[in-house]
């Protein structure tokens, strides 16, 4: 369980770094947008997996917190609006969690229309 963890973790991070731009403002925020859109459009299914390992053992939730918790620096570190890129990873968590638990209140074209709405504030700080 513990290995499944760490794996979705490593992939998750390598697929945000092959999409930052180094020294871009914001290019955390959007990479880590353009990775959930990316999944959206392949249809993958939420990690289900990785929600049963941390049922089973509650105490796998530390790694995953500083990950949470060092990855949501790395975003406000790089935002040219940190509030704006902490909602924007808050408002992509919420969609993930609701996923997660078949209780969707938006449909992917809502989804979309708001993803753009928030690109495009983080545009206009940018």
């Amino acid at each position: 369980m513990e290995a499944l963890v760490e794996d979705y973790l490593v992939r998750f991070d390598a697929a945000i770094s092959a999409e930052e731009r180094i020294g871009e403002p914001d290019s955390v925020i959007c990479a880590y947008m353009a990775q959930f859109r990316s999944e959206r459009q392949g249809n993958k299914p939420p990690p289900s997996g990785l929600l049963a390992a941390l049922a089973e053992d509650p105490n796998m939730l530390g790694p995953v917190r500083r990950y949470e918790r060092d990855f949501l620096a790395r975003i406000r570190a790089n935002a040219s609006d940190p509030q704006m890129a902490t909602l924007t990873f808050l408002a992509i968590h919420g969609i993930r969690a609701m996923e997660l638990l078949n209780i969707q209140v938006l449909d992917h074209g809502e989804e979309e229309v708001l993803l753009g709405w928030i690109k495009d504030r983080l545009g206009a700080t940018a």
